[in-house]
């Protein structure tokens, strides 16, 4: 009956030799140096796989001082200590012990002792369109325990919103249902994690100094199981307990041969507004609308744009001098890239080693109860760019995402022009978006390689530099291709509101903004052309 992940294989790894595996726990963490990454069915399971072991880490070990947590990231995690824990604590992890099975409750059931499909564990997209879209029929009536161990935990921290099913024995419920408290915590942030050269060093570099606070444990410590009562006005001990916050109360139906199907109920509320000094792995946003309704400055978690490429919310990870509002700063860097800045600082460490961030989270459709889309993207950047030394180059990296911004608005704004002109005028809206979104796409791939390129040494004025070219070369060359679809009727042009409009002349437009916003692009006045490519 027992299938215990501390020794069965059930965690997706890919090795350095890019060989791939079902490890154990015990062999995650004895394995982590080889290890590059932890895989998953979806991003956020493998986010949410990557705070599972995370909170294992506080809790063997225990990181409550930055010296602490220097330590790891100097000398490497103690893995020997983390496999003896979890020897020492192997009947915590079994994922169908009869009294207190892995993040689940034993007890679990509703008036009519109901299980639903496991279609209720497995994400989906709206309107019953799953992520995984070859599986259907047979494939949803059994898993395997360990993929249903995955699943546990991706739905504790990313499950929708929405009524789930009446636990009995918890009162906070009405006519048999489970109202909603709001989807799973990670599903609430813009998940980040800061990626080493393995999984040990991934670990290290999200690892934060915790209170030493003996109630701040993750949920398998606890001394009591949890039962269906949930907490009424939950509270949080820290931020290890929130690595892996029950936002769900869960039985899985089974055992060691194969899951057949899930008992979901509500669990504990876990609200937003204020939880940056406990929940490290996002970035934070000023609220202005909340700082009203509380009367206090509020911050939430400043979640991932599906329409905005990674390197555009770069600036917001990494930037000391965000911008203000209402006295505030109006974003905060996660917890885990502050450390790993004073760290960089403390160490003798090589500023030019490659930082891998990935960036993570789910868009919920209305009232938060579907999957509206999920948000994936990793860049590369040089560990240097973080630390205290190099603030002109971060204010450097924010220039530019704002001056790129306003480069495709232009080339935006040529192609609604040329639309006016060839007398399309209900089509200006759409085009313009189009044309924007085909210049941020031409422009991601340089983007990233600039941005990857940026060193503690860097010269400024050469990399704004080569920032204005790439820019110039990538919305000039939108730029020709507007112009080159546009029809005789806007080559003839027309009266619009903003005058006689055609397309030469939208060009003209484009081209002079060009040259206001990025004069290094362009040789200064009397002297030879120089190629973009210089």
């Amino acid at each position: 009956m027992s299938f215990n992940l501390v020794t069965e294989p059930w965690i997706p790894v890919v090795y350095q030799d890019g060989s791939t595996a079902d490890v154990s726990m015990s062999e995650c963490f004895a394995d982590a140096s080889t290890i590059t990454r932890i895989g998953g069915d979806l991003p956020t399971q493998s986010f949410a796989l990557l705070r599972l072991l995370l909170a294992i880490c506080h809790d063997a070990i225990g990181f409550h001082s930055q010296r602490a947590v220097r330590r790891v990231i100097s000398q490497g995690l103690d893995t020997a200590s983390i496999v003896s824990y979890l020897n020492d604590s192997c009947d915590r992890f079994d994922l169908f012990h009869s009294t207190r099975p892995f993040m689940q409750v034993a007890t679990l059931h509703t008036a009519k002792n109901e299980a639903a499909g496991l279609e209720k564990l497995i994400s989906d997209v709206p309107n019953g369109a799953p992520f995984l879209t070859t599986r259907g029929g047979r494939s949803l009536q059994r898993i395997s325990p360990a993929e249903a161990a995955r699943w546990l935990i991706h739905a504790h921290a990313f499950d929708p919103s929405g009524i789930r099913s009446a636990a009995v024995g918890d009162p906070n419920t009405k006519g048999g249902k489970g109202y909603p408290i709001g989807p799973g915590w990670a599903g609430q942030i813009g998940g980040v994690v800061l990626h080493g050269r393995n999984l040990a060093e991934t670990l290290g570099y999200n690892l934060i100094a915790t209170p030493d606070n003996p109630a701040d444990r993750p949920v398998w410590a606890l001394t009591a199981p949890h039962t269906e009562q949930r907490q009424i006005e939950p509270e949080v001990a820290g931020p290890v307990q929130l690595l892996v916050w029950q936002s769900r109360r869960i039985r899985l139906v089974g055992d060691h041969t194969g899951v057949t199907g899930v008992v979901l109920c509500q669990g504990d509320r876990m609200t937003p507004q204020n939880r940056h000094d406990i929940e490290a792995m996002t970035a934070w946003r000023y609220s202005k609308p909340q700082s009203k309704k509380f009367g206090i400055p509020v911050y939430m978690p400043l979640k991932h744009d599906p329409a905005k490429d990674g390197w555009r919310g770069f600036p917001s990870m990494v930037s000391t001098q965000p911008t203000q509002e209402d006295g505030q700063d109006g974003t905060r860097r996660p917890a885990t890239v502050m450390t790993l800045a004073e760290v960089s600082l403390d160490l003798d460490l090589d500023l030019d080693a490659v930082v891998g961030l990935e960036m993570v989270g789910i868009d919920y459709g209305a009232q938060e109860a579907t999957v509206a889309e999920l948000y994936h993207d990793r860049l590369d950047f040089r560990i240097g760019v973080l630390g205290e030394q190099a603030v002109e180059l971060r204010t450097l990296i924010q220039d530019a995402t704002r001056l790129a911004d306003d480069c495709v608005w232009e080339v935006g704004r040529m192609a609604a022009h040329v639309a006016r002109a060839a007398g399309d005028f209900d089509g200006v809206e759409g085009t313009q978006e189009r044309v924007r979104t085909e210049a941020w796409a031409a422009l991601d791939h340089d983007a990233r390689t600039w941005l990857a390129d940026l060193r503690v040494d860097s010269d400024a004025t050469a990399a704004k530099r080569a920032w204005h070219r790439i820019i110039r070369r990538v919305i000039e060359s939108e730029a020709d291709r507007v112009a080159s679809a546009a029809s005789p009727a806007a080559d003839r042009g027309r009266v619009t509101k903003y005058g006689f409009m055609t397309t030469a002349k939208a060009e003209v437009f484009l081209r002079r903004a060009l040259r206001d916003k990025l004069p290094l692009a362009y040789p200064p006045p009397n002297t030879k052309k120089e190629s973009l490519d210089e």
